[in-house]
């Protein structure tokens, strides 16, 4: 399967690390403003893998000659987030597959008719949620399926300000750290509890931050963080608290206690960039519509972005999910 890359950033160098290592997958075309070069792309505010792009693959200026080359199967969309629609929407009408970075987009509608769209192509749609793949999130979802009477969790997420992006620190462009960073982890809450009856946000910080508060009929769940003083170093943890049992992700360490007896569960090593990825290569091979990681669900998690940035601008209001 010929695979065209859209976007060479941050996201796009690690995609495309990935993609060259998958069986049955072939990095054909990559697209960016400026061409890859052995330096790789801009790394960001993460250590990601990445590598030089061979000679294979063929470089362009200009993405819609990736999306309207007969030759590629599917696209990867790792542009900034206001041209998300425009590439999907083109790479349907073309036939294409799409992977697309998240959030899908930033309003609503947009997710709505993306959705109409992919469904009218027949093509398999899916958003890169990759902590769906990342360890130890999934083993967590395991954990709160199996565990009864959870009453709390709350997960965290923060980094620096992004200096390093032009398009990602401009808040008009890219919605700010709630639809972008924070992003990862209230899709996280909402697969593994649900839709929410009741929802709130206040600002916790100087720069663009969240403590948003999901109210269920038996629990509450925290999402909190956002983007910090520019030097501040990338962190993510979470705790999901039952009557008898927890789990906890802080310091790269994951910690599962049952009674009074805590144990450090080791996790396997793996890239969860290119078990996204692959999942993706094989819902196409297949045929088959992802599970895994829908694009429905992926919509939700924009809706719920947003209903937290209504109630963070009106100082923590609580406003209903339905």
């Amino acid at each position: 399967m010929n695979i065209g890359l859209i976007g060479y950033g941050f996201m796009g160098g690690a995609h495309a690390a990935a993609i060259m290592h998958i069986p049955g997958a072939t990095l054909a075309a990559v697209a960016s403003h400026n061409k890859p070069s052995a330096d790789g792309p801009t790394r960001g505010n993460l250590d990601l893998k990445t590598e030089p792009l061979p000679d294979t693959v063929r470089w362009t200026p200009n993405w819609q000659e990736v999306v309207d080359d007969p030759t590629i199967d599917a696209v990867d969309i790792c542009l900034p987030t206001p041209m998300h629609r425009e590439a999907i929407e083109r790479a349907f009408a073309n036939g294409k597959h799409v992977l697309c970075e998240k959030p899908m987009a930033l309003s609503n509608q947009d997710c709505e008719e993306l959705l109409a769209l992919a469904k009218a192509s027949g093509k398999i749609f899916m958003i890169a949620h990759v902590l769906r793949w990342m360890q130890p999130y999934p083993y967590a979802f395991d954990f709160v399926k199996k565990t009864n009477n959870i009453t709390t969790a709350t997960l965290r997420r923060s980094t620096g300000y992004p200096h390093w992006s032009g398009w990602l620190r401009d808040i008009k462009v890219s919605g700010g750290a709630i639809p972008d960073l924070l992003l990862h982890d209230l899709d996280q809450a909402l697969q593994w509890f649900g839709d929410p009856a009741t929802v709130s946000a206040t600002s916790i910080g100087e720069v663009d931050t969240m403590r948003a508060s999901l109210r269920y009929a038996d629990k509450e769940i925290i999402v909190e963080g956002g983007w910090l003083a520019p030097e501040t170093p990338f962190a993510a943890s979470f705790s999901i608290t039952a009557n008898d049992a927890s789990l906890t992700f802080a310091d790269g360490k994951l910690t599962e206690t049952h009674g009074n007896e805590s144990q450090e569960v080791k996790l396997p090593e793996h890239d969860a960039y290119y078990d996204e990825i692959a999942y993706f290569v094989e819902c196409c091979r297949t045929g088959s519509a992802p599970t895994l990681c829908t694009p429905e669900s992926s919509a939700k998690a924009v809706r719920l972005a947003l209903l937290l940035m209504q109630s963070r601008d009106n100082n923590g209001k609580e406003l209903s999910w339905q």
